[in-house]
């Protein structure tokens, strides 16, 4: 990798009443992976990771939710932990 290679991945799950999915994904150095949402999500979390190498990383986490039912995603945060990312 040269001073100047950038490394770029992304990562969804998806948390469920079964626990936590995973959905698609982009790890170096390969192509996305598109895996279909499961039908009774209720919070969508992707996670991507950016970084030049030699030189800084950025990590942003952004979280959407699948429902308006917020008392059962704090319900199912609680019972399952946060996402359990690979990248």
């Amino acid at each position: 990798m040269s001073a100047t290679s950038a490394n770029d991945e992304w990562e969804i799950m998806h948390l469920t009443p079964a626990g936590w999915m995973d959905g698609s994904y982009r790890h170096e150095p390969g192509e996305a992976v598109d895996i279909a949402a499961p039908a009774d999500d209720v919070l969508t979390v992707r996670r991507h990771v950016s970084a030049t190498y030699g030189g800084p990383c950025r990590v942003v986490e952004d979280r959407t939710p699948r429902t308006e039912d917020m008392a059962l995603i704090e319900q199912l945060l609680t019972k399952f932990g946060a996402p359990g990312f690979g990248v």
